[in-house]
């Protein structure tokens, strides 16, 4: 479960969120007769996750996949 909420921490999460969302407006605003232009909706959700990321809201995957648990380098090791 903890792995499920630190999906909602990172930048790819909320960029396919939105995506996901404005695919939805525009297929119901086809029915009522209005469509988004998609190169405002693109520059509005890239603005807004790279505040999210400044701010230090949301961080950015390196590719390396964590799952959380902190690796010791040093185990095994004496001192």
């Amino acid at each position: 479960m903890k792995n499920f909420f630190n999906k909602f921490k990172t930048y790819s999460f909320w960029v396919s969120l939105s995506s996901a969302v404005v695919l939805l407006i525009n297929s119901i605003g086809r029915i009522f007769g209005f469509t988004i232009e998609n190169q405002l909706v693109e520059d509005l959700i890239l603005s807004f996750a790279g505040v999210l990321l400044v701010l230090g809201i949301v961080t950015m995957n390196s590719g390396n996949k964590d799952d959380g648990e902190d690796d010791n380098d040093d185990e095994g090791q004496d001192e």
